[in-house]
């Protein structure tokens, strides 16, 4: 039988991860080794989990969601997994999410949850990505409402929130970006993985329920701000083709102008452009 490993990023999320690490626990096909990869949070979190005897637990410096999916990755794979399973620390599976996600890894190399908040399904999960088009986004198409008429929808571009990888996807792509440290690590290892090949489909009965709803990545300008123009100015720069690493950027750039209300949020994105440029792979 095939060894799984699943693997939880979180930092100062008690309340969600306890919910989180529930739902792995009661899996119908019982998963090999849970691992909570704790980025040194502060709200009890750490203590909670030195008295929980069925976890395995890393604690490192606080490397982001980024960092976490990348010291997860990389800890699965030594320990032998032939399936990594990961996630953040607010999405829960139901109980027999992972026997339906084995039901199709031969037809695929990755295959994901279908990611619901609370009531309403989460099209979020991209079909189409491009690397060529400099005035157009890089995700060019979103699962919708119709796609899910089918048992399970091809994807180009998926999100670290349940994705189950096979370890021949690790040996061959590496493992996630961990400079990112928040945001667009799962895009980039989405497309390192649709360059060499590989296979990505969500599965329609496979559920996920986020616990958290999304909010507007442009509705107003967070310290998350920085990280978005820098790590998508980066992912242009590391996979676009012709114009694409020079003009797209911009593009993010006048989007997010939007969201800035002072001269210090103006010279952060130009910041966050710039070091996007320069920013070289950690992988």
């Amino acid at each position: 039988m095939e060894k799984i490993i699943a693997c939880v990023v979180t930092y100062n999320r008690l309340d969600l991860l306890i919910q989180v690490i529930d739902g792995l626990r009661n899996q119908t096909r019982k998963i090999d080794e849970i691992v909570v990869i704790n980025n040194s949070s502060t709200d009890g979190t750490t203590k909670w989990l030195a008295v929980q005897t069925d976890l395995t637990v890393i604690t490192q410096d606080n490397l982001g969601s980024s960092g976490g999916q990348y010291t997860a990755a990389k800890y699965a794979y030594s320990k032998g997994a032939d399936y990594i399973w990961l996630m953040d620390d607010d999405v829960v599976a139901k109980p027999n999410c992972l026997e339906i996600l084995l039901k199709y890894v031969d037809r695929f190399d990755i295959v994901c949850p279908l990611r619901y908040n609370i009531d309403d399904v989460y099209f979020n999960d991209v079909k189409k990505i491009t690397f060529e088009k400099p005035f157009k986004s890089i995700w060019r198409e979103i699962i919708s409402l119709e796609d899910l008429e089918n048992e399970f929808i091809p994807v180009e571009a998926f999100t670290f929130e349940g994705p189950l990888i096979h370890r021949n996807v690790i040996e061959k792509i590496g493992l996630p970006e961990k400079g990112f440290f928040i945001y667009g690590d799962d895009t980039e290892f989405s497309i390192r993985a649709l360059k060499s090949k590989m296979k990505a489909a969500v599965i329609k009965d496979a559920i996920f329920i986020r616990l958290i709803p999304p909010v507007p990545d442009k509705a107003r300008f967070t310290w998350k701000t920085y990280y978005m123009v820098r790590n998508l100015t980066a992912i242009d720069k590391l996979h676009g083709k012709g114009l694409v690493p020079y003009i797209r950027p911009l593009g993010y750039l006048w989007s997010f102008l939007r969201t800035a209300e002072n001269l210090q949020q103006f010279k952060t994105l130009l910041k966050a452009l710039i070091d996007g440029y320069r920013y070289k792979s950690q992988n």
